[in-house]
């Protein structure tokens, strides 16, 4: 069979991550469009004159092709797609907490596209917003849809016990196979940030920070005590940034997870 026959057609990825193996290789974590998540071995993209050396950037759109069957596929080439602006300080950290989500959440080989452009969505729309820009709404609307891609999608407008809409004035528990309910048992949640979720809306930082909290309540129930590195580092960052803003009273937050995880 030709070599060609067995290379792979030109797809969209993005890299997840990526660790040295052996001396002048490295193994690539990839998220594609067609095929998920993906391990695939970049041969010699450690020395200086390779092809893919600066080409595998994460949180950056490629265009891929590999060969092989196994596990672990073939990187034979991998070429940058422009569009995409480079994220920097706060925007970057919210792109490290996305590609976090998708490495311990999404299994392998498991292909969803709809996933694939909510992920390039949220990239694109963290590159473009404005310096200390609030990014909650994008970082909620992408675990949302994550959480419905697996199967774990949420119910936020209706009282599953008595079949009636969600009320923001109302206090809620939230049963994680059913949804919530005023009379049921589970997470407390206000109706408030419910329907905040649903409409991607964050009219307040309480809202902001109660719909944040509730949605990474669940996501840790189903990450079974697999913790999320990024969010720590968030936290310290928002920490940091309500100490400068408690010695500045005229300074405008720009904490990430007002705006992020």
């Amino acid at each position: 069979m030709p070599t060609n026959a067995k290379r792979s057609p030109p797809e969209r990825g993005y890299v997840l991550h990526s660790y040295p193996y052996k001396e002048t290789s490295l193994i690539v974590d990839v998220f594609t469009v067609d095929h998920g998540r993906m391990a695939m071995v970049a041969k010699g993209a450690k020395r200086p004159g390779s092809a893919l050396r600066g080409a595998l950037l994460s949180l950056q759109p490629l265009e891929l092709i590999w060969s092989g069957r196994g596990e672990v596929r073939t990187l034979i080439q991998a070429q940058w797609r422009p569009g995409q602006s480079w994220l920097t300080g706060r925007a970057l950290m919210c792109g490290m907490y996305l590609n976090e989500l998708l490495i311990k959440l999404l299994p392998r080989e498991d292909p969803h596209p709809k996933l694939f452009e909510a992920y390039a969505a949220a990239l694109l729309t963290l590159g473009e917003l404005p310096q200390g820009s609030d990014q909650s709404a994008v970082l909620r609307e992408f675990e949302v849809t994550l959480l419905a891609e697996l199967g774990y999608g949420l119910e936020l407008g209706v009282d599953v016990v008595t079949g009636e809409p969600v009320h923001a004035d109302r206090l809620y528990r939230y049963d994680m196979l059913r949804g919530p309910s005023e009379r049921g048992a589970g997470e407390t949640v206000s109706g408030a940030a419910l329907l905040a979720l649903a409409s991607g809306r964050f009219d307040t930082p309480r809202i902001a920070a109660e719909a944040r909290e509730f949605v990474q309540r669940v996501i840790a129930a189903h990450l079974e005590r697999r913790a999320l590195r990024s969010i720590d580092v968030l936290a310290d960052l928002r920490a940091l940034s309500q100490r400068l803003d408690s010695q500045s009273p005229r300074r405008r937050s720009t904490s990430c997870t007002s705006p992020t995880p």
